[in-house]
This record gives C-alpha cells, structure tokens and sequence, in this order.
C-alpha cells in the first residue's frame, strides 16, 4: 500500500505540472478572487482525480456508456471550455482590489469546488490518459494489483495533485503583491485565449477520433 501511495503522489504531482484548463483557471480565480475559492476548484479537479483513476483500474463495466453518449459528453465539453474562454477575452477589465462586499462572495466555496469538478470533466481527453497511465503502472509489477493497492494509489494521485495546486497558489500568492494590476487584467485575457486554444485541441482531437 505505501508503495501504490507514494507512486501515486509522485504521479499526481507530476501531471498537473504541464498547462491544462484546471491549471489556467485555478491562477485566475486566485488572482481575481482568493487563495480558498481557487484551491476549493483545485480540489474538485482533485476529487475527479481519484474517482477517474479508481474507474480505469477497476474497470467498473456498469459505467459504459454507448459510443454517442461519450461523443455528445466530449462535445459539450469543447463547448464549455471555449465559451468560458471567449468570456474571459469579451468581458470589460475587472477591478481586482475587491473588498468584502464584492463578487467574491456570490459564489461558496462548494460552487468554486463543484465548478473545479466540471471544469476536469469536461477534457475529452481524460479517459484515454487515464487508461494510458494506468496500464504503464500495471506494466511496471511495482506492487500486488488488489482493491487496496488500486485505493492507495488513486489517493496518492488526488493528494498529489493537491500538494501541486497548493504549492503553485502559494508561489503566485506570494509575489501577488509585486505585480501591477494591469497584468492581472492582462493574464485574466492570456488564460482567456489559452483555455480557447485548448478547446480548439480538444474540438481537433474530438473530430480526429471520431469523423476524420
């Protein structure tokens, strides 16, 4: 069990380093918002974390869905992406020295958490690196492939994908305050076009699996 744990952890931490939408949208909520709202979004990404990586390794068979189901859930998610992404760039700049009575207290923290868990399942992509990942560690025989093991390590995936989120909030938090408040407005329109472009990725690599 520690073993599927601390591989889980190193994993975890390690893929969410590169950019993706949760990555993206976790540094603007911070920057607009605070520290808590976007971590409460980084644990929703986290929570799916664990509950993707249980699926493919256990390969849950009453979870199938048909081929059109999966195609239309892929599509929507292209879809929320890019619309939450051109909001991001139509949208006039904010003021981002918010005070106690502004917008950051219109949405709990359990929508903060539960749009961090929409934000992740909506990469169409997910499944299929999931699938990859797991079938490398079972390849590795690193540990007895068991219920327990399959729990450990998709909790040392989740913790591990905290410990990265929190880590990256952290590092931004604290040179939050150096930075001029016309590159808040500015980075809020760069992860506008970023989370369009991955969109735009996600819409070709949706059309290439299934109409080209």
């Amino acid at each position: 069990m520690l073993i599927a744990l601390s591989i889980g952890l190193i994993i975890g931490f390690l893929s969410c380093i590169p950019i993706g939408p949760v990555n993206v949208w976790v540094v603007n909520t911070l920057i607009k918002r605070d520290f808590n709202s976007a971590f409460a979004i980084a644990l929703g990404g986290c929570l799916m974390d664990f509950i993707y990586f249980m699926i493919v390794l256990t390969g849950l068979s009453f979870l199938h869905f048909s081929p059109k189901i999966i195609l239309f859930f892929k599509i929507v998610g292209v879809v929320f992406l890019f619309l939450f992404g051109l909001k991001e760039l139509i949208v006039k700049t904010r003021n981002f020295n918010l005070d106690e009575h502004s917008e950051t207290n219109k949405t709990t923290l359990i929508g903060f958490f539960l749009l961090g868990v929409v934000i992740y399942s909506s990469n169409p992509a997910l499944i299929v690196s999931m699938s990859a990942l797991a079938a490398a560690i079972k390849s590795w025989n690193l540990f007895n492939y068991n219920l327990r093991s399959y729990l450990s390590l998709s909790i040392g995936i989740s913790l591990g994908s905290a410990f990265w989120f929190y880590l990256l909030l952290r590092i931004v938090k604290k040179y939050e305050n150096k930075i001029p408040e016309r590159f808040y407005a500015n980075f809020s329109r760069v992860c506008g076009v970023l989370i369009v472009i991955i969109s735009l990725y996600m819409a070709f690599k949706v059309y290439k699996e299934n109409f080209a």
